[in-house]
């Protein structure tokens, strides 16, 4: 699945980080990700998740990401 590669490839960067910006940066990722998930869902989950799911992809902004971009889409 690919949330799952997505949560690992983020794990991975996170133990990887040097330094506080780049800590920010895979919170930004983490958040672009429960983003695209709670826009899935709220499109194609079950019934009773869809509100709280429309919650979820609607979190806030997220700053300019330069050349690489969120590893989720949205």
């Amino acid at each position: 699945m690919e949330a799952e590669r997505l949560i690992a490839l983020g794990r991975h960067a996170l133990a990887e980080s040097g330094t506080a910006q780049d800590i920010v940066a895979e919170a930004w990722q983490a958040q672009a990700l429960a983003q695209a998930i709670g826009s899935h869902l709220a499109l194609c989950g079950p019934l009773e998740l869809r509100g709280e799911a429309r919650g979820l992809s609607e979190t806030g902004e997220y700053p300019a990401w330069g050349a690489g971009g969120p590893r989720a889409g949205g």
